[in-house]
């Protein structure tokens, strides 16, 4: 089973999948809102309030190792 973290704020979530993830830091640079960190080279959402829902994480990330979501979407 995999190893997935899953952030949630209001009807923003977002899930990294942390055996995909190898904390490259695309998403972290591509974020205009500073939602991620990388820490003990995997990636955290612990800011996932502050995300805009852009989903540039999402089409960085290298491994495709993030789902972004939106209940609207």
């Amino acid at each position: 089973m995999p190893d997935v973290r899953r952030w949630e704020e209001g009807d923003q979530w977002v899930e990294i999948d942390l055996d995909l993830c190898s904390g490259a830091g695309q998403c972290v640079e591509s974020c205009p809102s500073d939602v991620y960190k990388v820490e003990d080279g995997k990636v955290d959402a612990e800011s996932i309030a502050e995300c805009i829902g852009c989903a540039a994480c999402q089409d960085v990330c290298p491994n495709g190792a993030i789902l972004s979501h939106w209940a609207w979407d």
